[in-house]
C-alpha cells in the first residue's frame, strides 16, 4: 500500500462533499439553493457530517456524503491509498494541517 498526494480541494463554504460526478451535474442541482441547503443540513447538524439525499424519480436516495471542514475555509490536501494492483482503495482529506511524511 502506498499513500500519494492526489491534489488539493478548495473550501469556501466550510464544508465539502464526496459525490459521483454524474450526480453532481444532474438537472436536479438547480440554482434555487434547495439542494445546497440539503447538503448544509448534513454538515451543520448532529456530528457535522452525513449522507444527503437528492429527490429523484419520486423517491429520495442518498447520493453522497458531506462534512464540515472543521477549521473552515482553505485549500486542503487530498491523499489516496493505492494498493499493489494500483487501485485507489481509500481517500483522505486532512483539515487540520496534518501532512503525511511519506506522501
Amino acid at each position: 500500500m502506498e499513500t500519494k498526494l492526489a491534489g488539493s480541494c478548495p473550501v469556501d463554504s466550510g464544508q465539502i462533499m464526496v459525490i459521483d460526478p454524474c450526480y453532481a451535474l444532474m438537472d436536479e442541482y438547480d440554482d434555487t439553493g434547495g439542494n445546497y441547503r440539503t447538503v448544509c443540513n448534513s454538515t451543520t447538524s448532529g456530528d457535522g457530517y452525513g449522507e444527503f439525499p437528492l429527490p429523484r424519480n419520486g423517491y429520495n436516495q442518498s447520493i453522497g456524503v458531506a462534512t464540515s471542514s472543521g477549521y473552515g475555509d482553505g485549500c486542503y490536501p487530498v491523499y489516496v491509498d493505492v494498493n499493489n494492483d494500483n487501485k485507489v482503495v481509500a481517500l483522505h482529506i486532512y483539515f487540520d494541517g496534518l501532512e503525511l511524511d511519506h506522501a
